[in-house]
């Protein structure tokens, strides 16, 4: 039996590599699931009913950190995964992992969406056996981090955020265990501060509070401890304690505001507003936009709050099924580059 080794460094990889595990098993090829300690991506591997191998944890916000982290997470890695001896790996822009197959001969397939990454895309991109991501995005932006003569390009129309979205169906009861109404609330996923690729824009803590105060729900999902400290006490906000099932809080708020850019994609891909704050241009989500789905780009908190009282008094639920058939599924895209690589 093949075994196919799976890291993820955040919730929305855990995700991606959740349902790239449900479709792997159905083939008949094992799984080796492994992350690191990082906010909601252990939490969200056991929501789909995986229990991954944890290895490390996010280094913070300096760069000294950040390389002590990664040359840590390697170390433990490489003891796992020789034990292991998987076939191929499949990861997003990841040096600690990317460095450890490539060091042990297996083969990479590495989805990307995140050209902004710079500094993981350098250290990454040029080890992939495989390298895929949307036609939304520029090849330029993308393939100036690849080696052309040691790493195949695979181009899909779509996005990854399509892998679940596709395969989801809401759950109500999201809604009773967190005390909310369907379309009364807003969903506020904060920036990624501590990322070396986002440097200034928007404070989404202060976007929560505001419009808190003036009596709405709010749901925040933080990434970081200090986010979380910023709204204690704040009436009308609710953070969960836990991993929740994202993809259902998203259906059914009133809109989804992120500092990044995967939940207001989830989001308009649902048919739900998506507001988002990221301080640069995100070409998947122009091309998103263009196709008709609900995903708007603020360049203020104050803009964003007005969108958001504006979902809140006036649904702007929108049905994407007809939009969402024109887009290729990345399960689909995934299988037949696993069926290659391991030929």
């Amino acid at each position: 039996m093949k075994t196919v080794w799976l890291d993820a460094l955040t919730p929305k990889q855990a995700r991606l590599m959740g349902v790239f595990a449900e479709a792997l098993r159905s083939s008949g090829i094992d799984v080796v699931p492994t992350c690191r300690e990082y906010e909601y991506t252990v939490g969200t591997f056991r929501l789909l009913g995986i229990e991954p191998a944890v290895l490390g944890r996010h280094g913070g916000g300096e760069l000294g950190g950040k390389l002590r982290a990664d040359v840590e997470r390697m170390r433990l890695l490489a003891r796992f995964v020789e034990e292991r001896e998987p076939d191929l790996l499949i990861t997003y822009p990841n040096p600690s992992a990317t460095r450890v197959a490539f060091g042990l001969g297996i083969p990479i397939l590495m989805f990307n969406d995140t050209p902004h990454s710079v500094p993981a895309c350098r250290l990454s991109c040029p080890l992939a056996s495989t390298l895929v991501y949307s036609e939304f995005i520029p090849r330029r932006l993308m393939e100036r981090f690849v080696l052309k003569e040691w790493t195949r390009v695979r181009r899909y129309r779509g996005v990854e955020e399509l892998a679940w979205v596709l395969r989801f169906r809401p759950d109500p009861g999201i809604l009773e265990e967190l005390g909310l109404e369907e379309g009364g609330y807003i969903l506020v996923r904060p920036e990624e501060r501590k990322a070396a690729y986002y440097g200034e824009g928007p404070v989404l803590v202060e976007l929560a509070v505001s419009l808190a105060r003036k009596g709405h729900m709010v749901v925040v999902l933080p990434r970081y401890r200090e986010q979380a400290e910023a709204l204690k006490g704040v009436a009308n906000i609710v953070i969960p304690e836990d991993a929740v099932d994202g993809p259902s809080l998203e259906y059914y708020a009133a809109a989804v505001v992120t500092g990044g850019g995967t939940m207001a994609r989830e989001a308009a891909l649902l048919g739900t507003p998506g507001i988002n704050l990221f301080p640069r241009k995100i070409h998947v989500d122009e091309a998103l936009s263009r196709l008709g789905l609900p995903l708007y780009k603020a360049r203020s908190l104050d803009e964003a709050e007005k969108l958001c009282l504006k979902f809140l008094a006036s649904s702007g639920k929108v049905d994407t099924s007809e939009m969402l058939r024109g887009l290729e599924d990345p399960v689909k895209v995934m299988r037949e580059e696993v069926e290659r690589l391991l030929a």
